[in-house]
Parts: structure tokens; sequence; C-alpha cells
């Protein structure tokens, strides 16, 4: 068998030899850690060890002292129970999204690896696994035996991060995982095993905790016992908790070095640049990933799914970075040649701490991504960049893809296991769909992002329209400068309210000075909210009044759009207030061993009261049909798309009547309903924008002036009718009078103005009694005989032909008056005075 060409990129050239050296901090942290480590557990052991030989000899030497012996035992039991309970507490295991796969299926990617390992000395991986996410990872099968013997190690690849990188990035990362594999397994396996057993006893319930409630709910020398044993315990843990936390520490400290020695191995195996544009390439791959699986949550709605997840995850990328406002985001700088990226720098560190989670980095895992491309670029190694896909690794690539998206189906969105994976192309054209509502104009600064519209009382704001119209020319001011003052608002709106929270949400009783600052904050956040509601009042009375003058149907469109957008409005803020408020009572209510019976009667007002509202926004959105939007049918009733399953029963009296799974269904409703009510809002909210852009258009041209339209389009000027006479015989004709002739009255058409007409929809418009302006035609006459008289001839050749220029308001008529006028100069019968002006004057109506 021929081995398979392995696509390698070029390793870098003169790497220093010390590059991958550890450090000094690193040697003398990991040293503290393992001499804590060993103590601990030499004094953990030794504590149960002592508690088996006085717990023995109280046995043994019952016969004197008997009654304090008993103490003895029972106290050095339950002693040896909490010590040892650790050993015994069995943790659920969740389902594995990782996938092995084998030399066999994949003999490229191995050989890949194989060949890396080589150049790195790092041991070869015990198993490689592939995962659906943006990830890559060393996992160490670690135990109880790994306290004296090395662990196995495995390699993990996740095919969002395959997906969203090129081959010499994935060079760079899979070396930083090898690097682990290179670092000592034992501090590691021996911190697992320390934390694994303190975390067993300091956190959570088990058997010897119910025991002890049960002996206090019985009362007597039950309570007692329970309570002096369950007080014995609770001081037991307290240092148990301190040694936890810095121990913690220490190994996360650590772990922060060995991801710093780790980019200098993939350093020497691919560069400077490649690590550091590898971490910006997943870093935005893992935003289009989450962006790709909400997009597919969406789908997954309506019976849409993918066979191929990293389809959408590539088409998520713009939409990131319209969402973010940054074209650029997650395109590396771009190299003019190896030595460039040298001074160039992938992360900025101000924007990264701003964007950044706000957990301190000493309670972190990984160091910042700008310190890490520092300390890759500290030393800098130039490499050649190998553009291609990592794709190329890989064997039966489509049949991977498959079977990695039909495993996140089963694990994010528990389909059922005959679920049928379609085409990603369908499913993204139902993607864009939704993209497409969703997204709005930057012509609107943001000001419609993340915010509510408040216009306020439809039914108010219809009847000042009524009563009290604008005219045509204070539609045009409060239009043109309508979002003039908008740009910024919306990022001062949610910078104040992020400030607001971070205030309100501070432990601890406030000073005076922060709560001066909070008020201040509040009135702030007032002036910015007075503005958006007096914006939205405005935009809504300047479209409505356009619409009802360019075409009334899309009025009583946008007045329902309105009225369907302010209702699922209500519904989606007051599904994520009881929420939030639900899940903030209940992780309470878990983290409180024994609750006061304030704090239950409160949490039973949470619970009642998120019912309720769930109850209330079901029956409201029964009444209520759905406006035309993308992926819906146009009337579909919204209570059957915002709660499709039969609704939670109603929360039972008492507090011991409550179960968890009750409590955990009806947060899994109210989040169901504020989901799919915030979609159709944000849709919503695209709809009215875009048919207010409709109107918009449609009321600009309607303003444009009639003779700039004929200019700039002349084909749709309507052409002239040439008319034919009746012949008439010698004797019957009529001869004019050249007086006649230039006395002839020129009709001109007076503008009517006409008083606005509001009307909601399903109202009559009252008939008018206003004729529409008369139509005025100009006729070009014969050439007068001699006598200076034109005439009509009696005879049927060009003398019976007659030219009738048209000038009319309303272009829509054209057609249907060009009509009548032929006919009714046909019959003789013009329903207009006619004016004749001689062969090549010009007539008296032209402008």
């Amino acid at each position: 068998m021929i081995a398979p060409k392995i696509p390698y990129p070029p390793s870098p050239t003169d790497v220093p030899e010390d590059l991958t050296d550890y450090p000094a901090s690193y040697k003398s942290k990991q040293n503290m850690l393992l001499i804590a480590l060993f103590m601990f557990l030499l004094f953990y052991f030794g504590l149960v060890a002592l508690c088996i030989l006085l717990g023995t000899y109280c046995a043994l030497t019952l016969g004197s002292w008997p009654l304090v012996k008993i103490a003895g035992i029972v106290f050095f039991s339950i002693a040896f129970l909490f010590l040892v309970k650790g050993f015994f507490k069995r943790h659920p295991r969740e389902k594995d999204w990782n996938v092995e796969i084998t030399e066999e299926e994949q003999p490229v990617l191995f050989g890949f690896i194989h060949q890396l390992c080589e150049e790195l000395h790092a041991p070869v991986p015990d198993h490689v696994y592939v995962c659906p996410d943006v990830n890559a990872a060393m996992i160490a099968r670690t135990s109880f035996i790994n306290l004296v013997k090395e662990p196995k190690r495995d390699m993990l690849i996740g095919l969002g991060l395959v997906n969203c990188m090129n081959l010499s990035e994935f060079k760079a990362v899979i070396a930083h995982e090898l690097g682990h594999f290179c670092q000592s397994a034992y501090s590691d396996t021996y911190t697992w095993v320390t934390r694994q057993v303190i975390r067993d006893l300091v956190v959570g319930e088990d058997f010897l905790d119910h025991f002890l409630n049960w002996c206090k709910a019985q009362g007597g020398l039950p309570a007692a016992f329970g309570y002096t044993f369950g007080g014995l315990l609770w001081l037991g843990r307290k240092p148990l908790e301190l040694i936890f936390k810095v121990i913690t520490l220490q190994w996360l400290s650590i772990r922060r070095e060995q991801e710093f020695h780790a980019d200098l191995v993939a350093v020497s195996a691919a560069g400077s640049d490649a690590i550091a544009h590898g971490l910006l390439r997943t870093t935005f791959g893992f935003l289009c990933f989450n962006q790709a699986a909400e997009d597919l949550s969406l789908a997954s709605e309506h019976q849409l799914y993918s066979r191929d997840l990293y389809h959408h995850q590539n088409k998520a990328a713009p939409v990131v970075r319209r969402q973010k406002k940054e074209p650029n985001l997650g395109l590396p700088p771009e190299l003019s040649d190896p030595m460039a990226g040298k001074k160039l720098r992938a992360f900025d560190r101000d924007e990264e701490e701003v964007e950044g989670d706000n957990t301190p980095v000493m309670y972190r895992m990984h160091p910042p991504n700008h310190a890490r491309e520092e300390n890759a670029k500290e030393c800098f190694v130039p490499a050649a960049i190998d553009h291609r896909s990592p794709w190329i690794l890989f064997a039966e690539t489509a049949d991977l893809k498959e079977r990695l998206t039909y495993k996140f189906y089963r694990m994010a969105f528990k389909v059922k296991k005959t679920v049928e994976l379609i085409e990603p192309e369908e499913v993204q054209q139902f993607i864009d769909d939704e993209h497409t509502e969703t997204t709005y104009d930057p012509k609107y600064n943001g000001i419609y992002d993340g915010r509510p519209i408040e216009p306020g009382d439809i039914g108010e704001l219809n009847q000042i329209v009524r009563d009290s119209p604008w005219d045509e020319e204070r539609i045009d001011k409060v239009f043109a400068k309508i979002f003039d003052d908008a740009k910024g608002r919306n990022e001062d709106y949610q910078d104040v309210r992020k400030e607001k929270a971070t205030l309100e949400n501070t432990p601890g009783r406030l000073s005076p000075r922060m709560k001066k600052k909070l008020k201040k904050l509040e009135g702030e956040l007032d002036k910015l909210w007075e503005w958006f509601k007096s914006l939205d009042r405005r935009v809504y009375l300047c479209h409505v009044q356009m619409a009802a003058v360019v075409n009334k149907e899309w009025r009583d469109e946008l007045v329902e759009r309105y009225r369907f957008g302010l209702e699922i409005q209500k519904f989606y803020i007051q599904s994520q207030e009881q929420s939030d408020k639900a899940v903030f009572y209940t992780n309470r209510m878990m983290e409180v061993e024994h609750a006061h019976p304030d704090m239950i009667a409160e949490f039973m007002l949470v619970l009642r009261k998120a019912w309720k509202t769930l109850k209330n926004i079901v029956q409201d959105a029964r009444d209520i049909n759905m406006p035309a939007m993308k992926n819906f049918e146009e009337g579909e009733r919204l209570a059957d798309f915002i709660l499709d399953k039969k609704m939670i029963p109603e929360p039972p009296m008492h507090i011991n009547n409550v179960r968890v799974a009750w409590v955990q269904k009806l947060v899994d409703q109210l989040r169901d309903v504020r989901r799919r009510c915030g979609r159709l809002h944000w849709k919503s909210v695209g709809g009215i924008l875009a048919l207010q852009e409709k109107i918009a258009a449609a009321w600009e041209q309607r303003r444009i002036p009639i003779e700039a339209a004929l200019i700039a389009e002349p084909h749709d000027a309507m052409p002239s009718e040439v008319l034919h006479a009746e012949p008439l015989d010698a004797a019957s004709a009529e001869v004019l009078e050249a007086e006649e002739i230039l006395d002839a009255e020129v009709l001109e058409a007076e503008p009517i103005e006409t008083e606005p007409v509001f009307l909601l929809p399903g109202e009559v418009e009252p008939a008018s009694e206003i004729l529409p302006p008369p139509i005025v035609v100009s006729v070009e006459a014969p050439v007068a005989d001699a006598t200076g008289s034109p005439a009509l001839a009696a005879s049927p050749d060009a003398a019976d032909e007659f030219t009738l220029d048209l000038e009319m308001r309303k272009p829509a008529e054209e057609a249907s008056r060009s009509e009548t006028i032929s006919k009714s100069a046909k019959n003789g019968r013009p329903p207009m005075k006619i004016t004749y002006v001689r062969p090549g004057e010009k007539s008296p109506l032209s402008h």
C-alpha cells in the first residue's frame, strides 16, 4: 500500500534552541503546588487512619466509660464517613459529544499528527476524537490510580475549528495541544484528585447531609444529634474551603504558564504569526459557530434540518460582522513579507478588555489573547504561510460533516433519531430570509437595535391625525430631519444602562457617592428614553400621514403592523422579566440550605406571578393573527406559535408540593415564549421599517415635478392621437370666422386643494362633491383659405385630420381619459372647449 502524501506546511528555520525551555517561574510554581498537594494528601489520609484507629479503640475498650466510648464510636464513625464520602460519590456523566476516528478512516490526518509529533518530540495521542464545535484539546484520562501511574492522553479536534482557519494556523493549534502532551502530567493528576476530593467534601449534599437533616426535623434527641454533628461538619468544611481556594488559584496560575509554554511550542512548529492568527480565527470562528447554532435552532422550529453545520458557520461570518459593526472582524492583518508580523498585532489590548468577560485574570485558565500574542512574538520567528484549508487532511469530508452535524442536532436540540437532514442551501435560504427582516438599514444608526419602540397609544395618535393633520410642507420638514440626531444615541443608551446595572448589582450597601452617581445615571437614562419616545412618535405620525396620501392600503397595513408589533413587544418584555426572576429565585433557593419562611413565601409569589403572566400571554395571543412575515403565513394564530405545547398546570399552594421538575418546566416554557416572542418582535420591527421605507419612496416619487419626469423618461409620455373628421358636403360645410378663432377662450385648470381625510382600517371615506379639473385640449387648425379664414374642408384627405395635444393632471388616468376624448371627438361631442391655434404657433397651454 502506497503511503498517502501528507500536506504539511513548512516549518520555520532559525528557531532559538531555548525557545521552549520552561521559565524559572513555572518550575517554582509547580514545585510549590506539588509540595502543597502532597502535604494535604498526607494530612488527609492521616485523618482517615486516625478516625479508624480511635473508633476501633473505643469499640475494643467499651467496658470502661461506656457512654463516652459509645459517643466516641459515633463521632469517629461520622467523621470517617465525612472524610471518605468523596471516594464513593458518583457524578452524573454527561453524554459525550466526541466521535472517535481511526487511522484507517483518516490516514492523511494521522500522518499529519505523527509527522508533527516527530518534529516536536512529543508523545503520540492514544486516541483521536472529533467533535462538532470550535475546539482543540488534550484530554487526560485521570483517575485515582494515576496518583502513581502516568495518565493516558488523547487528542480532541473540533471540526468547527478546522472550518475557520488555514493549514498553517491549524498546524500551530495542534502543535499547541501537543505542547501540553510534553508537559508534566503528574501535577495535573494530583491537582485533579485533590480538588475532586475537597469539592465533594465541601460542595453539595449527599447521604450524610440528608441523614442529619432528617434528624433535625424529628425533634428531641435526634434533633440535638443532628444540630451537633451538623455544626461540627460545618466547622470542618470551612478550612477545607480555604484549602480548595488556595490550591485552585495556584493550579490556575500554573495553567496560564502552561498555555504560554504551549504557544511557544506552536511558534517553533509554525512561526509566531500562525499561532496569533490561529487564536484570532478561533475567537471569530466561535462567534460564527454560535450564530449558526442559533440560526439552525430557528430553522428546526420549522422542521428544517441541514446536513452540513459548517456551511452555515461560513455563512454566519457576514452576519456576525454586521452585528458587531466591524467589517474586518476575524481577519488577521495582511502581511507583506514574513517579517511584517513582528510589528503588526492581531489583538488590541483595550478592545479585548472592553469586549471580554469581567473575570479577573487570576481566576482564568487561559491568559488574555493579547498577552499570548505578545509572548509568541517576544522572540519573533518568521515562517511561510500555507493558505490551504485543513479540510484537505480529512477523507470523505461530506460524510464526516453530516455525521457530526447529526451528532450536534441530537445533543443540542434533542431531535429524534429518525430526523431527516436536507441540503444546507435550502436551510440557508430560510436563515437568509430571517436575517433580511431583522437587519436594519445603516441610516438608522442602530437606534432600533436592542431597544423597544414606544410611539405611544395608537388610538390617540390616530385621533391626532384626524383632528390636526399635517400639511405636506410640514411632513416634508419633519421627514427630512427625523433621523439627523440619531447617531450615537443607542450606544449612549446601552452604555448608561450597563453602567447603571453594574452599580445596582454591587454587593453590599452603596456609598453616598455611588448613590449620587446612580441617581445621575437614572436621569441620563430618562432623558435618552424621552428622546427615543419622541422619535418613535414622530416616525409614526409622519409615515401614517404620508401613506394616507400615497396609498391608503399601505396606511392601513402600517397601522396594523404597529398594533401587532406593540403587542408582541409587550409579550416579549413580560416573558423576559418573569423568566429572569424565576431563574434568579430558583438559583437562590438552591444555594440556601435552610431558607427562611419569608424567603419561601417570596419564592412562591414569584412562581405564581410567572405562571399567571405566562397564562395571560397565551390567552391574549389567541386573539391575534400574525401579519405577513418571512417564513410565516399571513393570518397564522400567534398563540399556536409562541407555545406549541400544553401549558404547565397551576402551581400548588404549598412549597412542599412544588417539585423541581415543575419549576424547571415553568422556566423552560417561559424561556421558549420569550425566545419566540423576541424573534417575532425583531421581525416585526423590520417589517415596519421596510413598509415605512416603501411609503417614503412613493411619497418622494410623487412629488417629482411632471416636467422633470417627462424629460427623464420620454418613453412614458402619452403619444398624441390623430383623429379623423367625418367627411362633409360642400353645401353643409361650416365656415368659421377668423375673429372667432382669434378670440377663442383659453381655459386654465385651477389647482384644487382638499383637506386630507384620515380613516382607520375599515372606515369608509365620505363621497366628495368636488369634480375633477377639466381637461384642456389645444387643436391645430388647418391652413386658412384665401380669405384668411381657416376652414374644415369637406374633402376626406389631409384637411379632415387634426391633432389633439393633451395635458392632464392625473397620469394614472391618462389611458382612460385619452380613450374618452378620442371617442367623444369622433362623435362630435367633445367634453371640453377647444382652442384653435395656427400651424407653427405655440399653444397657449404649453408650459
